[in-house]
C-alpha cells in the first residue's frame, strides 16, 4: 500500500480515504528540490526578508502570468493557511460583532471561524440547477441589507467544484458595492481548473472588486504541500496595506521557512508549471472516470467539476440520514460528509486518488448501493470526452 494511501485512510483504517482535500500524488520534483536544499543546508530556522521578498515576488508573477493580474508584490501578506488568513481579516478588516454572509454549501471553517471570532454568519443557501451550483444573489442582497458587513467567496468553491463566470461574479460585485460592505475570496483551488476556461480573480474584475477585496491563495492545493504553512493575502485595496503592516509580524511567526521555499518553486519553476498541466490532465480523466460512475448509482447524482479535485455527491433521494455512514461501513470509502458543509445528504469525494484505489472505491459504492430502488437521477451535465493522462507519473 502506498504511503499516501495510508495517509489518506488514517482517519478510518481499512478505508479508501476520499475525505480531504489533499492529492495522493508526489509533488513537483522542483518543489521537492527545494525543501530538500534547505534541509541539507540546515536552513530551518525563521524565515529572512530576503526569501521574503522573493517569494512575494513569485506570488505576484504568478498572478500576472496565469490571470493576467498586475499586483504590486508590496501587497502580498503571509499566513500559515487560508483559514489562519480568513480568521486575519475578520480580526483586522471586519467591525467587532459584524455579521458574515457565508453562501452554503461552504468549506466547513468558512462557517465556524466567524463565530469564534464573535462574527454571526448569515447562511445564505445556493440554488443547485442542471447547469450546477449557483450563489442565491439575491439572498446575499437580503442579508446584506439586514447589516451583514462580509460576503465569503469560495470560489473556486469547494465541495461543489463550480468556476463562478464572469456574469455570476459582476452580479455579487453590484450588491456588495451597493451596500458598502467587503468580499474575503477564498482562491487557493484557482490553479486547478478543469473546465478549460481562465480563472477570474474576483479582485481583478474592476476598481469595485479591488476596493472592497481581500484575496486568499497558496501553492498548497495545487501542488500538495499544505503541510508546509505557507499561504498569501492580496491586499488589492491600498488602504488596507498600512492596516496589514501593523500586524503582520504576528502572522509570519506561523509562516515556514520550507513552505515559503516551496512556493518560489511551485509559482517560478517550468518544470512545476509542467508537472501542474499533467496533474491536470490526469485529474480531469479521473473527473470523467467519477461522472460515469456516478451514473450509474441509484439515487446519486452530482453535476459536472469545473475546478478542484472534489466531486459533490447528492445523495438526498436515497432516503439515508448518513450517506457518509452508509458508504464507509458498507463500501469502505471513508468521504466527506456534507452536514460538515452545512448541506445534509451529501458527500464530497476527493477524486484526486491514485486510479486503482479511485476505481476500487467507485465499484465499492456503486456496489454498496445494489437493489436500491430509489428515485434519484444520474449525472447532470456529463463532461465531454477530455484527454487521458500522459507523461510521467506524479
Amino acid at each position: 500500500m502506498s504511503i499516501h494511501r495510508l495517509l489518506l485512510n488514517a482517519r478510518h483504517t481499512g478505508t479508501i480515504g476520499a475525505w480531504v482535500a489533499e492529492m495522493a500524488y508526489r509533488t513537483a520534483a522542483p518543489v521537492s528540490e527545494a525543501v530538500a536544499r534547505e534541509i541539507s543546508a540546515g536552513m530551518l530556522g525563521y524565515n529572512d526578508p530576503l526569501r521574503l521578498t522573493a517569494a512575494r515576488e513569485s506570488t505576484a508573477g504568478w498572478l500576472r502570468t496565469s490571470y493576467a493580474w498586475d499586483m504590486d508584490s508590496a501587497r502580498v501578506g503571509f499566513v500559515g493557511d487560508i483559514v489562519s488568513g480568513y480568521a486575519a481579516v475578520l480580526r483586522h478588516f471586519l467591525p467587532t460583532g459584524a455579521p458574515v454572509v457565508v453562501p452554503t454549501p461552504a468549506y466547513g471553517p468558512l462557517l465556524t471561524v466567524p463565530e469564534f471570532l464573535g462574527h454571526p454568519v448569515v447562511r445564505v443557501p445556493g440554488v443547485e440547477t442542471r447547469a450546477g451550483h449557483r450563489m442565491d444573489i439575491d439572498g446575499i442582497e437580503r442579508a446584506l441589507a439586514r447589516g451583514s458587513r462580509l460576503v465569503v467567496l469560495c470560489h473556486p468553491h469547494n465541495p461543489t467544484g463550480r468556476a463562478f463566470s464572469r456574469p455570476e461574479l459582476s452580479a455579487l460585485t453590484d450588491v456588495v458595492s451597493r451596500h458598502q460592505a467587503r468580499v474575503f475570496s477564498d482562491e487557493v483551488h484557482a490553479p486547478l481548473n478543469l473546465s478549460g476556461q481562465p480563472h477570474i480573480p474576483y479582485a481583478a474584475i474592476d476598481e469595485r472588486t479591488a476596493a472592497h477585496t481581500i484575496t486568499a491563495t497558496s501553492a498548497s492545493k495545487a501542488w500538495n504541500v499544505a503541510g508546509l504553512k505557507c499561504a498569501q493575502l492580496i491586499f488589492s485595496a491600498a488602504g488596507d496595506v498600512p492596516v496589514w503592516e501593523r500586524v503582520a509580524a504576528f502572522y509570519l511567526r506561523s509562516v515556514s521557512r520550507l513552505g515559503v521555499a516551496a512556493t518560489c518553486a511551485a509559482y517560478d519553476h517550468p518544470d512545476s508549471h509542467d508537472w501542474l498541466a499533467r496533474t491536470l490532465l490526469r485529474l480531469r480523466a479521473n473527473s470523467k472516470a467519477v461522472a460515469e460512475a456516478v451514473d450509474a448509482m441509484p439515487g446519486v447524482s452530482c453535476s459536472r467539476t469545473e475546478s478542484t479535485y472534489l466531486a459533490w455527491l447528492d445523495c438526498t433521494a436515497l432516503g439515508m440520514a448518513d450517506p457518509a455512514a452508509h458508504f464507509r461501513s458498507r463500501a469502505r470509502v471513508d468521504l466527506a460528509d456534507g452536514a460538515e458543509f452545512d448541506s445534509p445528504g451529501h458527500v464530497r469525494l476527493n477524486f484526486a486518488l491514485q486510479e486503482p484505489d479511485l476505481a476500487e472505491a467507485l465499484a465499492a459504492m456503486a456496489e454498496s448501493l445494489k437493489g436500491f430502488t430509489g428515485s434519484g437521477a444520474g449525472i447532470l451535465n456529463v463532461q465531454a470526452d477530455l484527454a487521458d493522462p500522459t507523461g510521467e507519473t506524479v
